[in-house]
Parts: structure tokens; sequence; C-alpha cells
């Protein structure tokens, strides 16, 4: 297990408030319950996600509920980035903010949203933040804050496509009933998606290859050293 003198550094990359608990909301109660922080970096405030609202209406709504959310969670640290949804794209503002997260941070863990995710944030978010890991490693981008940091770990979590072949799961049958209440935090998107149903279904699926009854998240890995989670 973790030192919790010396805690685990995870940061978890959400194109959208709720992207992070569907997709590894399991893995972020289990690194808190092993002593590790966990910080959650909103690319947007997914203020695209519903014609009931004006966008900054909506993006006031689940950033507020982001905050419970993470709080539920058990997340040490949370940053919004308020890029527009739906319209998530490459530029030096961004980029560089990604930088500048991850050598102040200094995470050991990354968690984004693997490459084939179907949605257009998600696959630019992907780009996005594995382009920023790698700069981040070197003497690159001179206008951003901190000393050079490498990342030691990569994964890919999936939200709106299964990945095609997980290359580590992690068993989560401890901590489902929770992340199906976190869920419930996002009540503005669950009228119109049962994003529950995302998390059951998924976590049910991968589990069942541990055993019978058993939950578990799947992951593209990118890069992979020790032990995911620290409670091994």
């Amino acid at each position: 297990m973790t030192d919790r003198r010396d805690p685990m550094r995870v940061s978890v990359f959400a194109p959208h408030p709720d992207d992070e608990t569907i997709g590894c909301g399991g893995c972020i109660l289990k690194h808190a319950r092993s002593g590790n922080e966990v910080a959650v970096h909103y690319l947007t405030s997914g203020d695209a996600g519903n014609l009931r609202y004006t966008r900054a209406d909506l993006g006031a709504i689940r950033e507020k509920e982001a905050m419970a959310a993470t709080r539920a969670l058990g997340v040490v640290r949370v940053d919004f980035l308020r890029q527009p949804d739906s319209l998530l794209t490459e530029n030096a503002e961004l980029l560089g903010a990604i930088v500048n997260s991850i050598r102040d941070w200094r995470p050991h863990l990354v968690y984004l949203p693997h490459e084939h995710d179907d949605h257009h944030d998600h696959i630019a978010a992907h780009r996005l933040v594995l382009k920023a890991v790698n700069i981040a490693a070197g003497p690159w981008l001179p206008e951003s804050a901190g000393q050079p940091w490498t990342v030691r770990t990569i994964l890919g979590y999936e939200v709106w496509s299964p990945i095609s072949r997980p290359g580590y799961l992690e068993d989560t049958t401890e901590f489902i009933d929770r992340q199906l209440s976190v869920i419930d935090n996002y009540a503005s998107q669950l009228d119109d998606i049962p994003y529950e149903q995302f998390i059951l279904g998924l976590n049910r699926y991968r589990g069942a290859r541990l055993g019978r009854g058993r939950t578990a998240e799947a992951f593209q890995v990118l890069r992979m050293s020790a032990s995911v989670t620290g409670s091994d």
C-alpha cells in the first residue's frame, strides 16, 4: 500500500462534469480510501449539455454539481478550465494550462478518455492531455510554470464507447454502490440520459471477467508502472 506520508498523486482529466464519475469513479473512491490524493481537471463546464438553459447558466449549474460529486468521491483538488463544450480543440492557452497543472500537481498517475471514446470532446481531450503530459516531462514550453515532471502511469477510461481491448481492469465491487450514489449529483443531466446505467452496465460487464457478482473499471494502458490504486 502507498505510504500515507508520501501519498500517490492522481490527476483525472474530464472533458465534462460527470465523465470522472462514469469513467473512473470507482477508482477515484479506491484511491481516496487508500490515502492517495486525487485532482480532477475539467476541460469544459458542460455548458452545452441541456437545451433548457443558457450556456452561462448551465455551466454554473454543472460546476456546482461537479463540486458536490468530487467531494463525495474524496477528491482534494478541482480545476475548471472552462473551454467551450462540444467545441474542444487544441490551442496554446489550453495546452499551456494542462502542462501547468501537471507540473504543479506532479501526478504519478493520469486518467484521461481513451483514444476512441465516441464524442468529439473526449477524442480531443485524449490528444490534448497526452500531448501535454509529454511536453510537461521535458524542457519545453518555457512560458509554462514549474519544473519538468514525468507521469509514470497513464490510463484511458471509457464512457461513450467500450474499449475494444482493455489492458487493465480494476476491481470496483466494494465501491459500485457509492459510485452510483455520486452520479445522482448530476441532476441536470439525468433527466435526459440515464448515466447510472452506463456505470452499472460497463462495470458489471467488465467485472464478469473477475468473477460472479464482481464489478470493474477497464482502461486503455498508455503507460504503466507499479500498482495503480496503491491498495494492493
